[in-house]
């Protein structure tokens, strides 16, 4: 299980932080589902992606579309490439959407029938979490479907409340709309099922939409920046720091 919790580090920022639930049902928490996934032997990607799209037929047809991205490592966590695992999928979608998924998926023929599918096809650890969003460019993240994605995680400094966090949060979020330094999104991801070892209280993810603008924040964060970066962890909330992901939107209810 601690491979498992560790390998969240790799993933520091997005939550993917999606064009569905975050930029067009609403601003407020959504579900985010986890899955860390190693393919089993002799099985492509190809295989896999075969079965996936029959997964998004399958979930339109029975009115429980989710937006559904998959992370590869590209400057992951030594506790990443340790783990083995192959790619990270994020499922994002309502609490309530998400329940009604899986009632069906498990209490259903054809969802059974996939599911069986799914198990032949990899190992993947399911993990549950609540995602909330601080800055989104709506449009932005709507038309990208390739994009990085940065995960650190924190824990809450001795004395500090959440609602000192949202606040401190919500400045940020304000500064970041004058200035997103190459971001287009921002969302904080907070552990829920299945990861009682997470590696910190929350999540930080942030979305770039290419290598380029992630690097136009490192280069905020030389000139300056980092300072900012040092109150926070001083202040709110210690870090561990990011790992970056390659993210693909596979599937938008909204687009």
């Amino acid at each position: 299980m601690k491979k498992i919790i560790l390998i969240l580090l790799t993933f520091i920022l997005t939550y993917s932080v999606s064009g569905n639930s975050l930029a067009d049902d609403h601003m407020g928490p959504s579900n985010l589902q986890i899955q860390l996934c190693k393919l089993n032997e002799g099985v492509t990607m190809s295989d896999y992606d075969s079965m996936v799209n029959e997964y998004f037929k399958w979930a339109k047809k029975n009115d429980v579309e989710v937006f559904f991205a998959r992370q590869t490592p590209l400057y992951p966590q030594n506790s990443f490439i340790r783990s083995g695992y192959d790619f990270v999928e994020l499922l994002n979608t309502s609490h309530i959407n998400s329940g009604i998924g899986w009632d069906k998926w498990l209490g259903t023929k054809s969802g059974q029938k996939l599911n069986e599918k799914w198990q032949k096809l990899a190992n993947c650890e399911v993990k549950m979490s609540a995602v909330v969003p601080n800055y989104l460019n709506e449009k932005a993240l709507a038309e990208d479907n390739d994009r990085i994605v940065s995960w650190n995680w924190c824990s809450l400094n001795d004395g500090v409340s959440y609602e000192d966090l949202l606040e401190e949060h919500a400045k940020r979020a304000a500064d970041l709309k004058e200035n997103p330094r190459g971001l287009i999104g921002w969302a904080n991801v907070y552990p829920r099922i299945g990861m009682e070892e997470a590696p910190g209280d929350f999540a930080h993810l942030a979305v770039y939409p290419d290598i380029e603008s992630a690097q136009i924040y490192q280069q905020d964060q030389s000139d300056g920046g980092w300072k900012s970066y040092r109150d926070y962890n001083q202040n709110f909330a210690t870090c561990l720091g990011d790992g970056f992901m390659i993210e693909k939107v596979l599937n938008d209810p909204n687009n």
